[in-house]
């Protein structure tokens, strides 16, 4: 085993010599560890983090005016600020205007689908929108009920209200329904107080990241899932028959089949001709530019033809069932329907699947229409806003409100720039709950189930199926899991199933880190895997390998056996060429953190290698890893001379070393060195 002399070494305490190349190799950059030695402990971490407060509020008390405070507190204050009149003004209150068309129809339907009275669904898209147009940071969101919302509430709190389940018109109620109905509306405002608390709490404590472990392929799995759900619970109301709330999917399709029979043809030739004009207006908006504004125009429309229907032509009276009662009047107040709160336990649960599925489908609209139209987005600010939101919403009569997608989308094709747009469209739903709910009492059921079916197409994510399918193999196995969970178990289950699957994936994945066997680009000093680059060059007696993850108890085992199987093979074949390995490079650039397992893992190395007359060495550990690896000791237990900043570094120095000894160091191509192993294995 070959050692260096003093005047050969070209790193740690030794200073920095010529490498092979004929440039200077740059020195360890060692810090003193014993002003480093608390960095890492808990203490140093919440001074630094105290530190680092401390100097962002003085930033603010020294630079901030009153009117930064008020943006501060107020984000609307942030577009007010530079508001152009004459360039914004008309396109946000067309924009408004849209989507508040677009919200009537739709926020008394997602009611009825979440077995609400439909003036929920109207307060929902009411105060809620001028919360968040003063709190949150996105200028295009729009806010309101949503469909999957709806359908989550409807179908989890059916089970914890006795008797909710046979109530099919939460307007027109029996003396026997009305306490369960009561009960019912007020197990709703309770989870959008719990859904607001959970919001914010995630926005204050900077807890967004929480929802990076919902994939899109869990999301798109579930809300294709949910879309079909939905589509068959509201097809009833287009036939025109009364069957039991079935959630699975072979349940709903064996009960349609058994009721088929009761098919009343008046509303099944009104709900579908109201569902097939809503697609049709829908998907014309959507891919002509110059009819875009049929698309917010679709739910509006088929309601007044509808009404028409009813006062003009009398089709109530000919088997045609409408709505009934619909309160008038701006919300009262519920704040008072709080407390006591004995069904906190069973909320709970709903609660945190409502929250996650709607920040994270919130969440990623508010940030492509961001990027889109070019302003930065508050994350935690537009959590807190959304929690905001809910705790106005649950403070008057509102049940649990988020982004929408398809509002969103004609929100921002109508044009609209700021959350005036949001005020515009709370004031249209106002004006409709003040003076127009009489009128909207004669809509007919069928309506409402053509508009939810119509509304729920956009969900169906089928093309992103294909793509994973064709990407990645895991990624659409997640996607099944959460639809086939979602359709034929139930949504709680389904989406809890798929969630579980993605762990256990991103759990393997860690568990069995990607290594790789590296060789030298020809004429240069940069070194990649050889099975990704076959023209790199292998040196007889020098072993270079990277480790591509932190190193922890989880993939200690793995990371050493993929080593050893690179130890072997390199030592083979540089016996092969008369040459003994007596340099192992270990390349840890990619190596973000190692814990004790690892470390003692390393210690294992250095003496295993130091047992066959093989030198380890290091490459290139960040600034955590060396802190971790001198608490241990393990640098002088290396020495501290083996460590180098890149693997160039460490390779001119190794091959220096065999040269002095007389082994010869010319670098081999391809076609000479050790067998590649197997995708699975690099």
């Amino acid at each position: 085993m070959m050692m260096p002399t003093d005047s050969s070494v070209v790193n740690g305490r030794h200073g920095a010599a010529g490498a092979s190349s004929g440039g200077a190799q740059m020195e360890f950059p060692w810090e003193d560890r014993n002003a480093n030695a608390d960095r890492s402990s808990v203490h140093g971490t919440l001074h630094k983090f105290w530190e680092r407060s401390k100097s962002s509020y003085k930033l603010k008390m020294s630079t901030y005016s009153a009117l930064d405070w008020l943006a501060f507190c107020l984000p609307c204050v942030r577009w007010l600020r530079t508001y152009k009149i004459r360039e914004y003004l008309f396109a946000d209150i067309v924009a408004g205007i849209s989507v508040g068309f677009m919200v009537v129809p739709q926020g008394m339907s997602y009611a009825n689908l979440a077995g609400l009275p439909s003036v929920y669904g109207l307060y929902g898209a009411f105060l809620p929108v001028i919360t968040y147009a003063l709190v949150g940071s996105s200028r295009q969101l729009a806010v309101g009920p949503v469909a999957v919302t709806s359908l989550i509430i409807g179908s989890s709190l059916k089970g914890l209200v006795p008797g909710a389940e046979t109530i099919s018109n939460p307007n027109l109620l029996t003396p026997d329904q009305e306490p369960i109905q009561d009960k019912y509306n007020t197990l709703a405002i309770q989870l959008s107080l719990l859904v607001a608390i959970l919001y914010t709490g995630v926005g204050v404590f900077r807890l967004g990241f929480l929802t990076n472990f919902l994939s899109h392929s869990v999301i798109g799995g579930f809300t294709s899932g949910a879309a079909i759900t939905i589509g068959l619970s509201q097809l009833k109301y287009i036939l025109g028959i009364s069957i039991p709330r079935t959630e699975r999917l072979h349940d709903q399709v064996a009960t349609y089949i058994d009721y088929i029979r009761n098919l009343k043809w008046q509303e099944f030739i009104m709900g579908s001709t109201f569902l097939v004009l809503l697609v049709t207006m829908k998907e014309v908006g959507k891919r002509s530019h110059r009819f875009r504004w049929l698309r917010p125009l679709g739910p509006i429309s088929v309601c007044i033809i509808a009404l028409c229907a009813v006062y003009i032509g009398h089709v109530d009276q000919k088997g045609i069932k409408i709505i009934g009662s619909i309160k008038k009047g701006l919300p009262t107040p519920t704040v008072g329907w709080w407390t006591p709160m004995p069904d906190f336990v069973d909320l709970i649960p709903i609660a945190l699947v409502v929250m996650l599925v709607d920040l994270l489908e919130s969440t990623s609209i508010a940030r492509a229409l961001a990027n889109k139209n070019k302003y930065e987005l508050v994350a935690n600010q537009e959590i807190v806003g959304l929690g905001l939101a809910n705790f106005a919403g649950a403070a008057f009569h509102c049940y649990t409100t988020t982004g929408s997608f398809s509002r969103s989308a004609v929100n921002n094709e109508s044009g609209a720039k700021t959350g005036l747009a949001g005020f515009v469209t709370a004031w249209v739903v106002g004006f409709v709950l003040m003076f127009l709910t009489p009128v909207f009492e004669k809509l007919p059921y069928c309506t409402l189930g053509a508009i939810v079916c119509s509304s729920v197409t956009g969900l169906l994510e089928y093309e992103q199926a294909i793509y994973l399918w064709k990407v990645n193999k895991l990624d659409f196995l997640v996607w099944m899991a959460s639809f086939l969970g979602t359709l034929f178990i139930s949504i709680e289950i389904g989406l809890g199933i798929a969630i579980g699957l993605a762990m256990l994936i991103v759990i393997y994945e860690s568990a069995f880190p990607h290594t790789a066997m590296l060789g030298r680009i020809p004429a240069s000093g940069v070194y990649r895997n050889v099975k990704q680059y076959p023209q790199s060059q292998l040196t007889p007696g020098v072993l270079v390998m990277r480790i591509d993850s932190p190193i922890y108890f989880a993939n200690v085992q793995w990371i050493k056996d993929r080593l050893r199987v690179y130890e072997d093979r390199h030592r083979n074949w540089s016996a092969e060429h008369g040459t003994k390995l007596e340099f192992a490079i270990l390349d840890m650039s990619p190596v973000t953190h190692i814990d004790a397992t690892g470390v003692h893992a390393l210690e294992g190395w250095i003496e295993h290698f130091a047992n066959v007359g093989t030198q380890l060495v290091l490459c290139n550990p960040s600034v955590k890893v060396i802190r971790e690896l001198e608490t241990a000791g393990v640098p002088d237990m290396l020495g501290r001379d083996w460590i180098f900043v890149t693997v160039h570094d460490a390779v001119s120095f190794c091959s220096r070393q065999l040269a002095e000894a007389g082994v010869a160091v010319t670098p081999l191509s391809m076609t000479q060195q050790p067998s590649s192993t197997s995708d699975s294995e690099e």
